[in-house]
């Protein structure tokens, strides 16, 4: 026995019903990868920015250190107390700026394997 047209009509609703939720979770599922991407984007941005403001921050450090140390070459003489406190600003100060890179190396430090 043949098929009515009223059988074949409720058959293409039914497909055409089964092809829309398909496309619904489709689409739920695409909005949900979009939202872990850009989630992922605003951490990597995050960390990021804060990488580059401690480089900002080692960068003036540095140039506070060869500031310095131009002083103290420019100095002439036998080494004045001014001299002396500079040496050991600038130890103190190469100091930190070693601790911060050892910092900033432990925040770059490679991602593990995926």
């Amino acid at each position: 026995m043949k098929p009515s047209t009223e059988d074949r009509l409720d058959r293409i609703e039914f497909c055409i019903e089964w092809m829309n939720e398909l496309l619904r979770a489709i689409y739920a599922q695409n909005r949900r990868i979009m939202s872990a991407i850009s989630d992922f984007a605003a951490k990597v941005n995050t960390a990021f920015a804060s990488i580059g403001t401690s480089v900002d921050g080692l960068t003036q450090d540095i140039q506070t250190l060869n500031d310095k140390i131009t002083a103290l070459q420019n100095s002439s003489g036998a080494i004045t107390p001014e001299d002396q406190a500079l040496l050991d600003g600038i130890q103190t100060q190469a100091q930190a700026v070693s601790d911060k890179l050892a910092a900033l190396d432990a925040l770059t430090a490679a991602p593990p394997a995926p």
